[in-house]
């Protein structure tokens, strides 16, 4: 019995090259799909809408970040102006209190102001009240700081990716890709289509097309590109594709349709 169980690993290991399989993450995930949309794309195939995954929410508690360790170098402090101070300590005191509404007080301020450690605080505790806190963390994505817009994108792609309903999901998406420029980012951004309701999919993308950012439109194209099958040219004949070609998934079909008026 043990020698056919050493065979038969023998066998296993000859054929796999001895190498075991490496675990799957999220960010495999999309890799593979990412060439699986490309390899479409030249083939001019339609492609094949991946089955939909449960968004993972933390099993705990988010802590709260501390000020200390937003501010990468706490001698910016130094440099501070009285009134970007005053601005931080309201930061801080919204998080401490766990007050979104004095939080939002602050979102128009740090936006223009010219401390970056006053926007990266201002990040993280958007960051901190999660997914009702997305519109106001959107244009950080764009800021002129490099650590500024990570730190954005980060909580904004945990925050995201706690909305359980896809046209809301999708709706967050297609803000931020509309003014977005970084390339990076609207390449992770992009994947949110991935396995979305093509109908869905479509709609936000040609609004994205007809108003976004030059790099935004380029992004949305090829993304449409993606789920269609089909190189863009125009609404009309986007609105051509899905009056011939779109098919509902089951979770669609399955919901109840309200009556036009």
């Amino acid at each position: 019995m043990l020698a056919v169980v050493a065979v038969g690993a023998a066998v296993w290991l000859a054929r796999s090259g001895g190498e075991k399989p490496a675990p799957s993450t999220p960010q495999t995930e999309v890799k593979g799909q990412e060439a699986v949309r490309n390899a479409g794309a030249k083939a001019g195939a339609k492609r094949v809408r991946p089955a939909r995954k449960g968004a993972a929410r933390p099993s705990v508690p988010r802590p709260k970040p501390k000020f200390v360790e937003i501010v990468d170098d706490p001698s910016e402090e130094d440099s501070w102006t009285p009134a970007e101070k005053a601005l931080a300590e309201r930061i801080e005191k919204a998080l401490d209190d766990e007050s979104f509404e004095a939080a939002l007080s602050c979102v128009a301020e740090a936006q223009t102001c010219n401390a970056v450690g006053v926007r990266k605080a201002m990040v993280s505790t958007l960051g901190w009240f999660g997914e009702r806190a997305i519109p106001e963390l959107t244009p950080f994505l764009a800021d002129a700081d490099e650590d500024v817009r990570e730190d954005a994108m980060n909580e904004w792609s945990m925050a995201v990716s706690a909305i359980d309903d896809e046209a809301e999901k999708i709706g967050m998406v297609e803000r931020a890709m509309a003014v977005l420029s970084d390339e990076d980012a609207l390449e992770d951004i992009s994947g949110e289509y991935i396995g979305v309701d093509e109908k869905l999919a479509v709609e936000s993308l040609l609004r994205i097309i007809e108003s976004g950012s030059p790099e935004g439109v380029a992004k949305a194209k090829e993304t449409y590109e993606f789920v269609t099958g089909e190189e863009f040219t125009d609404r009309a004949a986007a609105e051509k594709w899905l009056a011939e070609e779109y098919q509902p998934d089951e979770e669609s079909a399955a919901e109840p349709q309200e009556p036009a008026n």
